[in-house]
């Protein structure tokens, strides 16, 4: 997904297309590892000196509240993104500590019948294929 394309989506979402959000977002489109914000802040500040991890929260914060982020919050002390918004699981490694996407139906749960659900989430956890 080039800029203007980004800034298209932006617009559709009534979200303010800023350098700083379209380069937040690039980052998470081509790099599907789940960073948290100190992940996405040092990888910005190689390119964007003037980033500080304030701009790069509110930048996450944005792009959350308006859909185009999922918060992952598969680990007790970080918050990660996902900017892959359709339905799918999470898997955390308990050795490495890598996130992994994967596929699931969205089953209809029982027992919350008459519940109003905000969000969805499928958590799993422990050993991947490389640490086993």
């Amino acid at each position: 997904m080039n800029t203007r394309d980004i800034a298209g989506l932006f617009k559709e979402k009534g979200l303010k297309a800023t350098p700083q959000r379209i380069a937040v977002y690039s980052f998470l489109l081509q790099n599907h590892i789940h960073p948290d914000v100190d992940t996405v802040y040092r990888s910005m500040k190689k390119d964007n000196p003037s980033f500080s991890k304030t701009t790069v929260y509110n930048c996450l914060q944005a792009l959350a509240d308006c859909g185009l982020l999922i918060p992952v919050r598969i680990d007790s002390d970080k918050i990660r993104y996902d900017a892959d918004t359709d339905f799918h699981g999470h898997f955390r490694c308990e050795k490495c500590g890598r996130i992994f996407d994967f596929k699931c139906s969205e089953e209809k749960a029982t027992g919350i019948d008459g519940f109003k659900i905000n969000h969805k989430d499928v958590y799993y956890s422990g050993i991947c294929n490389c640490c086993k």
